[in-house]
């Protein structure tokens, strides 16, 4: 476990340092396939750009949602500590929020230069898993999204790690790990599917009811405690539970746009 990454004398956090690793080669990759779906490379690059603005405001603001209970909860010392607890409140990441942010930012792009947003989701929706991989490696190294005590094989005993202070008092299961290879292992099923054109929207839909009965499965085994609870259920499971309906509907839905495409390349600024 690495949290900060020695580049000689200069300190970069490993989390994020994996996280746009992940996602130049996964921009890459998708920009590749554009030209299936008649849109162009630049289109690929910038409104990947604006997604991850997307990406890191949905992730932050869905894990502020999570933890506010327990801000509201102990409200008595928040009034006395505002500093530590506006650190936590803006401390961490929550997938979900930063995939619905991400998605927002490129129907956004699309609605902005008239194109169709299914096409682009079919673009972008097999190399989400790859970048999500990468994530998770982060997250090993940075020592957040650990898993449950466990005691059996391939356990991990973290070694003791200041921004996470009960990380390191029992063994653990691997858990960023494990989600890390499903994600690999599922990049390649959804690059193999998404080979032929299909349906705008549809690799998508097929993404999220792949992803969301995995990330259902996991949460079980994950440990960290900063993950929202309701009726035993953890926030991660209740957003999973309401992708799956969405995910159908992308798949089986007859419509053959989601959003009105370009028919002229002069007005696209991108062209």
């Amino acid at each position: 476990m690495h949290p900060i990454l020695h580049l000689g004398i200069m300190e970069i956090p490993a989390y994020g340092t994996i996280i746009f690793i992940g996602l130049v080669i996964g921009t890459v990759i998708a920009s590749f396939t554009a030209k299936k779906y008649d849109l162009f490379k630049l289109d690929i690059v910038l409104s990947t750009i604006l997604a991850s603005i997307g990406l890191l405001i949905g992730a932050k603001l869905v894990y502020f949602i999570t933890v506010l209970p327990d801000v509201i909860r102990y409200f008595s010392y928040v009034k006395s500590h505002i500093v530590p607890t506006l650190m936590y409140l803006f401390g961490g990441y929550v997938f979900y929020g930063g995939l619905i942010g991400a998605l927002f930012g490129y129907y956004f792009y699309c609605r902005w230069f008239k194109l169709d947003f299914g096409a682009m989701v079919n673009i972008i929706s097999p190399v989400i898993p790859l970048v999500h991989a990468f994530g998770r490696i982060g997250c090993f190294l940075g020592g957040c999204c650990y898993g449950i005590e466990y005691h059996g094989k391939l356990a991990i005993h973290f070694p003791y790690n200041e921004f996470v202070t009960e990380l390191n008092q029992v063994p653990r299961f691997p858990i960023q790990l494990v989600e890390a290879g499903i994600n690999f292992i599922f990049f390649i099923i959804l690059m193999i599917y998404a080979k032929k054109v299909r349906k705008p929207g549809s690799v998508l839909g097929v993404y999220l009811i792949g992803y969301a009965v995995i990330r259902f499965v996991l949460e079980f085994f994950r440990g960290d405690i900063a993950r929202g609870i309701l009726f035993g259920v953890s926030t991660s499971q209740w957003i999973s539970l309401i992708l799956l309906p969405i995910g159908f509907y992308l798949i089986f839905n007859k419509k053959e746009h989601l959003t009105k495409q370009a028919t002229n390349s002069d007005t696209n600024p991108t062209a």
